[in-house]
């Protein structure tokens, strides 16, 4: 064979090998381009399952192991928390649906902002009421619990103001104010449901507890039980509410209300309230329920309810 012959030879096989080549490039370019689309397409379905999931049982989901998706039940203590809007269903059906689903919204965002703010779950939303729990599943210890559960429902009572402002100037004139209820004690956490589906949530006596202290709490009251107030009495001022029964409970429970943080009144001197060897006095408080804003709010209800206090 001679030497021009090899080389048309050589010049063939490398033609094969450049167009085998430029077939792999096309091919793994057409991979990359539907890898690229199927990322896209997952990421989408994340972001919207991420609205629909706490965020600790979103990683949960997506970043754990199967294992971990498909926890088992377990006795936990956890803290319960839930809160519901004052005379919510009397403006239901007086307010236009769009209205009424964007104030709606509009509270539950600024709320649900606040719950993971602290690290709460948040196991449903039920029209305006709203169910959250500490120490699953993720658990750090019981007083951290209870009192980052507690310093949520004293920001979200707090929020409420300028929320009721974006009401009323969205044409809901209803003096937005709400209940709060919060227990502490073991409960089973784990996946309830079907094949079908699964929910990640709690049942025991102390969620019905928790329940039953938002519907015995006061407008704008937060309503603790003795359980929750022995794991927080050192940072938290609390009033006695007295007892109240709960079916199922074969005792009557000691139910406490919320007033504030004590370092929060601790640390600056009330601007209402003066006391002396003598006594104390109160003076004028002039409230607005558009205008004052919640930090004179605080002032003024830690000034009337240790006013009370020395009177008792």
């Amino acid at each position: 064979m001679d030497n021009e012959t090899m080389l048309e030879e050589e010049r063939a096989k490398y033609a094969e090998l450049e167009v085998l080549y430029q077939n792999i490039i096309d091919h793994s370019t057409e991979i990359e381009n539907e890898l690229l689309e199927n990322n896209k397409t997952i990421q989408m379905y994340l972001d919207r399952m991420r609205r629909y999931l706490s965020p600790q049982l979103y990683e949960m989901v997506t970043g754990g192991s199967e294992g971990e998706t498909s926890i088992s039940h377990q006795r936990r203590k956890l803290t319960i928390f839930f809160s519901d809007i004052v005379g919510f269903t009397t403006i239901t059906d007086s307010i236009e649906p769009e209205i009424l689903s964007d104030c709606l919204n509009k509270y539950l965002d600024v709320m649900s902002s606040i719950a993971i703010k602290y690290g709460g779950t948040i196991d449903k939303f039920i029209g305006d009421a709203i169910m959250i729990f500490f120490g699953a599943p993720s658990f750090e210890n019981d007083k951290t619990h209870a009192l980052n559960c507690v310093k949520m429902a004293i920001e979200m009572r707090d929020s409420l103001p300028a929320l009721d402002e974006y009401w009323r100037k969205s044409g809901i004139n209803h003096n937005l104010t709400c209940r709060i209820g919060i227990n502490t004690g073991y409960v089973t956490v784990g996946n309830f449901g079907t094949n079908e589906r699964m929910d990640y949530t709690i049942i025991g006596g102390p969620v019905n507890v928790a329940s039953r202290l938002e519907h015995a709490s006061d407008a704008g009251e937060i309503l603790i039980s003795n359980a929750t107030k022995s794991l927080i009495d050192e940072f938290i001022d609390t009033k006695p509410k007295g007892e109240i029964v709960v079916k199922g409970v074969h005792t009557p429970i000691e139910t406490f209300q919320v007033i504030s943080l004590k370092n929060d009144q601790e640390k600056k001197e009330n601007p209402f309230l003066k006391f002396d060897n003598e006594g104390f006095l109160l003076k004028p408080l002039h409230f607005d329920k558009l205008s004052t804003n919640p930090e004179e709010r605080r002032l003024m209800q830690y000034a009337l309810e240790k006013a009370l206090a020395a009177l008792r």
